[in-house]
């Protein structure tokens, strides 16, 4: 979820887990990067028929029974697809061809732009990098709000505003446009993004039949201000890689967020989920369809109904993937409750706290963070 950068200076990460290596130049994975045990055991396909789990649901959130449809994925997954749900075609593959220029560009240009130790946005490998003895075959770009007009000025060779008046060589003119593009392109499917996770976080709350007076539905109140509610865009690229069994893209872990939207690239398959007693499932992509999943914070408001899937990417050996992941979550002073007031609820699970203190015990313990809230 988008977490304002002064948030992290009291959990700085060492350089050695921000800086992606050159994947370009890499013929065999360094030591560094080698997963001994990478191949997690995957669901057969005959015993994921015979339990009629082949993949997890597509849900049209047009349909009169959204919300209905939205609790059982949650419940029995953690994981849905969504279609219909008004993000074109063309946005969408605009944006890809977007993020895959932006990592295609030499890695002495993506560097200007690194991760600040105590930072939360520009290039680099995965926060989560410190709580491995290995490193990833990933490189990220972390975007909140319009961080990225700074940051793309940087990555060019030329400061956009210095060539206003009508360039004479082709390479500034050039220059320019990819700027002024990929910028506009990246704003545009922020705010589109922004404007389906509202509707998505509507949809939740009421599968959950919390009621409209209760304070998580205000969270969103345009009263509050555009700057209410914590969001973030993450674009992930994974290249290529020598040797894909002994690799990780993206190593296990949960979201922080109350949900997160997922972009994954058209043809390559990467995501996986993990479900108890099947091990791990493939997510492959759908045209049309986005992938919706359950975070920590959504855990815990549900108290513990959905659950907050554990999931991971794995990489190909010809093939570049890109993914796009919109992180939505509340403020960083709003305070969380598991909702109670459903039938059989045997009280809670979680204790109350703010999403700050919850940021922070994830920020220190990743998965264990949850232990430190849990009742019982």
């Amino acid at each position: 979820m988008g977490v304002p950068s002064e948030f992290y200076k009291d959990y700085p990460v060492q350089n050695e887990h921000i800086t992606p290596i050159d994947f370009n130049s890499m013929k065999q994975i360094p030591e560094s990067h080698a997963w001994v045990e990478s191949n997690d055991f995957e669901c057969p396909l005959d015993k994921k028929h015979n339990l009629d789990l082949e993949s997890i649901p597509v849900i049209d959130i047009e349909d009169s029974n959204a919300s209905e449809l939205i609790f059982h994925a949650c419940v029995t997954w953690g994981m849905f697809q969504i279609s219909n749900h008004g993000i074109s075609t063309k946005v969408l593959e605009e944006v890809e061809s977007q993020t895959r220029k932006l990592f295609n560009l030499p890695l002495e240009q993506k560097m200007k732009v690194l991760r600040s130790p105590e930072g939360a946005m520009g290039y680099g490998s995965p926060r989560i990098s410190p709580f491995f003895s290995k490193l990833m075959w990933y490189e990220g770009f972390t975007i909140m709000e319009n961080s990225f007009v700074d940051h793309a000025k940087v990555i060019w060779p030329s400061d956009y505003q210095e060539f206003w008046t009508f360039p004479e060589e082709p390479f500034v003119l050039y220059v320019i446009v990819s700027l002024l593009r990929i910028s506009n392109v990246m704003d545009e499917y922020q705010t589109r993004m922004k404007g389906l996770a509202e509707k998505l976080m509507g949809l939740i709350l009421k599968s959950l039949q919390i009621p409209e007076s209760d304070g998580i539905w205000k969270i969103q109140d345009p009263t509050r201000g555009p700057k209410s509610m914590s969001t973030a865009l993450q674009l992930n690229s994974y290249p290529s890689c020598p040797d894909p069994a002994r690799s990780m893209g993206l190593a296990p872990h949960t979201d922080t967020s109350l949900f997160t939207i997922l972009h994954q690239s058209g043809n390559i398959s990467g995501l996986r989920l993990f479900k108890d007693g099947l091990g791990w499932i493939r997510v492959d992509p759908r045209p049309g369809t986005l992938v919706v999943n359950v975070g920590d914070l959504l855990h815990i408001i549900s108290n513990a109904r959905f659950p907050n899937v554990v999931h991971k990417a794995v990489v190909n050996k010809e093939k570049h993937r890109i993914s796009l992941a919109y992180f939505y979550g509340p403020p960083l002073d709003f305070e969380m409750s598991p909702f109670l007031g459903y039938r059989a609820c045997e009280g809670p699970c979680f204790r109350s706290l703010k999403v700050s203190e919850y940021v922070s015990l994830k920020a220190k313990h990743l998965d264990l963070a949850l232990s430190h809230v849990r009742i019982g």
